[in-house]
């Protein structure tokens, strides 16, 4: 009788512990089921003309493979791209890639006759649009063109000189307002622009005549009135007080009165992106520091 009560327990004990077992092994299964699995895909961008003439940046989703990334930009940047509405590629469609490589940071891309095959109008936008989308890419720092094996040292049509090493330094979307030979500054602004219900950065590339520094240009032109008369807009309103700005060899220091305080219309990261990037492609500053009230709110090293 003894021995039966054993058992009985032994048999009733090891039912409960596996119906806990199926029980726990259910409830695993659930939460791994429900668990997300996030994938990043590496983003870069590509400079897209729109109906203003102006080249636009747009993110794209490139590979982590630097050789497989650089075909994907060049076919976006082709003329037959339709995946933007309102925007479109510049590049002839028939051209291609005949070769390429990269060694210290140099890009030396051969293409087909085909990439020049096209109005003068348009062919200095090709290698601004060619020159800004591939240096999107962190692993490139400069660009050397060639057409059919020979280096292109001008543009056909224009006549426009190339050099040797292209960078951001040759331009996008230039713009001259100049009437003097004298104090002639170049400054690379970013604004943005609005097309079919979406921002897009645009860099404007300004020739003028100052005395000003670089930095205090930019500020000012980021906030300049003539935008008005155009359809590019700011981020630096006039909400916005910069209470100083220190300007040495490669950093700058830019501090803020009420950064924090923005409204979700003018986000901080985007007046962040915008000065940051127009310090950049402006000067030789490698590092830009944000101090608001005393305190740092961000560092952008380029």
């Amino acid at each position: 009788m003894l021995r039966k009560k054993i058992l009985r327990k032994i048999y009733l004990t090891t039912f409960i512990i596996f119906i806990l077992f199926v029980i726990s092994s259910f409830t695993i299964n659930k939460n791994i089921s429900n668990i997300k699995i996030e994938y990043h895909n590496p983003l870069s961008s590509v400079y897209l003309l729109n109906d203003d003439n102006h080249l636009l940046s747009v993110d794209v989703i490139v590979s982590t493979d630097i050789m497989k990334s650089i075909p994907i930009i060049i076919d976006d940047l082709k003329e037959n791209n339709n995946n933007y509405h309102g925007l479109k590629g510049i590049i002839p469609k028939d051209t291609k890639i005949n070769d390429f490589k990269i060694e210290n940071g140099i890009l030396s891309i051969d293409f087909s006759k085909e990439l020049l095959n096209v109005n003068k109008d348009i062919e200095e936008k090709i290698i601004e649009s060619l020159v800004y989308s591939l240096l999107s890419l962190k692993e490139i720092n400069g660009i050397k063109i060639s057409i059919d094996k020979e280096p292109l040292k001008f543009l056909p049509n224009t006549n426009i000189m190339l050099d040797d090493i292209l960078t951001k330094t040759f331009g996008i979307n230039k713009e001259y307002d100049v009437n003097s030979l004298q104090n002639i500054k170049k400054v690379t602004v970013y604004y943005y622009e609005e097309n079919n219900g979406n921002n897009y950065y645009v860099p404007v590339t300004k020739y003028l005549n100052s005395d000003d520094d670089k930095v205090k240009i930019i500020i000012d032109n980021l906030k300049n009135n003539y935008l008005a008369e155009t359809n590019l807009m700011s981020y630096l309103s006039d909400k916005i007080k910069i209470e100083n700005y220190e300007y040495q060899d490669n950093l700058v220091t830019l501090s803020f009165d009420a950064l924090s305080e923005l409204g979700p219309e003018n986000i901080k990261e985007e007046v962040i992106y915008t000065l940051a990037n127009s310090i950049f492609d402006s000067t030789e500053v490698t590092k830009v520091i944000f101090i608001e009230n005393g305190n740092i709110v961000d560092i952008k090293i380029k």
